[in-house]
């Protein structure tokens, strides 16, 4: 009888186990209104990849409760859980709908507004600064070298004061601060908050602390700041699954 209940309780941990292999599972992309071909699929658990072909078939390899995401220059970005049904059957269909399309605008030159640089009087755009940036400038980094110009005579006093009554550390600590409170304005502008609740699967409560998540991270930044929207939507549903963990990590 024990022999016997050894044998059924491990079948059954080997049955766990197998279940939590990856296999290929077999999807299809529809669009009803465009195409389906050349849809990425990335798996955001093994970091796998497929592309849709023609008819948007697309192989991929999975294991229960990863996440996939879908992406196309014309497709809204999507996002799906592979749950024990699809991961059993090894199907799975998911439907896309294209981007709307702006109608080309008309441009109506202003004259007025030519540039220095159209004029051909600077060579390069001026650098435009935020006014934390205009007052580091302002105050001026000290440096050893420095010292010479003041013997000279031709240089002002203003870096050495600032670099001993730690001004220009402030000022510093000031321009990292405004950065990202101006990152944190643009993936507001850029992602509504329904975008993260319901795309991203974050909690309504936590969608503000998952924006200052999204700032901190370095390949967010690197690829929302060069305006790369499907590599940054990546990064984001990457992350929103790790910050999804962790919340649930803490409740446990």
């Amino acid at each position: 009888m024990i022999k016997n209940s050894l044998i059924v309780i491990l079948l059954i941990l080997w049955h766990c186990g197998f279940a939590q292999q990856e296999k290929m599972l077999t999807g299809r992309v529809i669009v009803k209104d465009g195409s389906a071909k050349e849809v990425h699929v990335v798996n955001v658990a093994n970091e796998s990849e497929s592309v849709s072909d023609d008819s948007g078939n697309f192989k991929i390899s999975a294991k229960a409760d990863d996440v996939l995401v879908f992406s196309s220059a014309k497709l809204d970005f999507q996002r799906l859980i592979v749950d024990q049904q699809i991961y059993d059957s090894g199907v799975l269909e998911i439907t896309m709908t294209s981007k709307a399309t702006n109608l080309d605008e008309v441009e109506v030159v202003n004259y007025n507004k030519f540039n220095a640089v159209d004029l051909r009087i600077l060579s390069n755009k001026p650098k435009s600064y935020t006014p934390a940036e205009r007052r580091l400038r302002t105050a001026g980094d000290f440096k050893p070298i420095q010292l010479l110009g003041i013997i000279a005579g031709g240089m002002e006093f203003d870096p050495i004061i600032n670099a001993i009554n730690g001004k220009t550390k402030r000022l510093k600590v000031l321009v990292k601060q405004e950065k990202k409170e101006l990152l944190l304005l643009k993936i507001s502008e850029t992602y509504s908050d329904e975008f993260f609740v319901n795309e991203m699967k974050i909690p309504a409560d936590y969608v503000k602390g998952f924006k200052y998540y999204l700032a901190e991270d370095p390949e967010f930044t690197a690829t929302f700041v060069q305006n790369n929207s499907e590599a940054a939507k990546f990064v984001t549903a990457k992350l929103s699954v790790l910050f999804n963990q962790s919340l649930s990590d803490e409740k446990k």
